[in-house]
């Protein structure tokens, strides 16, 4: 332990420790800031369709129009479906249960995911 008896050597010592500190965040900040890794599928061999992606493979190079969401909603027997078009802001929570179909500038269908 450090015992300083002189006021100023304490007020150095303290100054020294602000001073650290938000240098500490800014390391620490670099981090955090970085993009996540993507976990690795150790099952790839094995992956289920759990929203019915598969369903929607036959709609590929289709344009989703409102007839076709439906038929594919009565063929995967639920309406958890989304339509992503480029550049929308879409959650990034992760459900096994939704199918998400990616769309392409004029609509058509280039991709089909659960999540």
């Amino acid at each position: 332990m450090i015992t300083l008896s002189r006021p100023s050597s304490r007020l150095l010592l303290y100054t020294a420790a602000l001073c650290l500190t938000p240098a500490a965040m800014v390391a620490g900040g670099k981090e955090m800031a970085s993009r996540p890794v993507q976990p690795v599928n150790r099952n790839e061999g094995a992956q289920l369709d759990t929203c019915g992606q598969q369903a929607a493979q036959r709609l590929m190079g289709l344009v989703v129009t409102p007839q076709a969401r439906t038929e594919l909603q009565k063929s995967i027997r639920h309406d958890r479906m989304r339509i992503v078009r480029p550049g929308a802001v879409i959650t990034q929570d992760v459900r096994p249960d939704r199918l998400n179909l990616i769309v392409d500038d004029s609509g058509r269908l280039v991709a089909a995911r659960c999540g």
